[in-house]
């Protein structure tokens, strides 16, 4: 299990105490990871703001229930990605028009939205808690309510997909070169005189 930040650690000893501002630090520390993470999850903004607030609140309401000792984000995107999936299964339509919170400057945006397509919600959000968050499979495996061993696999297997995924989005090989080259261009010309 990877360190716990002492701050992180210290404000959520002060929360479970009943610190409001505690609390609000804990919002502002992880408020935009746990966003991008509900982004991710929901593929459109509205739903991410609403569920990271949802997230935020019901953290607050269960802070008796963790434990200082382990780290807070974690904790958060399992409680985000349960009221996600309580979400969805109340058949509400979700818009498309948004995807996720990428910088378009970057060349893994390709490799994001292919994700986003190929991926099943687990998948996706296991390859986005690792990449992107850097969980470990332990935390991965608490988020998703999987063992440590199906979370490799989950990754082994989407990571295998989106590389297939990829060999179909790159361009075609272009055509081996002739075994010996074209003849070079003198560069003594003859004299001519006139």
């Amino acid at each position: 299990m990877p360190a716990v930040d002492p701050e992180e650690s210290r404000l959520a000893r002060e929360s479970r105490a009943g610190s409001t501002e505690a609390f609000e630090r804990l919002i502002d520390l992880h408020h935009d990871r746990l966003f991008a993470f509900m982004m991710s999850l929901t593929r459109h903004r509205h739903d991410a703001e609403d569920l990271t607030q949802q997230t935020f609140i019901r953290a607050w309401q269960k802070i008796h229930r963790f434990h200082p000792e382990r780290p807070f984000l974690p904790w958060l995107f399992t409680i985000g990605r349960r009221l996600s999936l309580r979400m969805l299964r109340k058949n509400r339509p979700l818009p498309m028009a948004e995807t996720l919170v990428v910088d378009p400057s970057t060349p893994s945006l390709d490799l994001w939205q292919l994700a986003e397509k190929k991926l099943s919600r687990d998948a996706f959000s296991a390859i986005w808690m690792h990449y992107h968050d850097g969980f470990s499979l332990a935390e991965i495996g608490r988020v998703l309510g999987k063992r440590e061993g199906t979370v490799k696999v989950l990754l082994h297997r989407a990571r295998t997909t989106l590389a297939e995924g990829m060999s179909e989005l790159r361009p075609a090989v272009p055509p081996p070169l002739p075994s010996s080259p074209p003849p070079l261009p003198s560069l003594w010309k003859p004299e001519t005189t006139p």
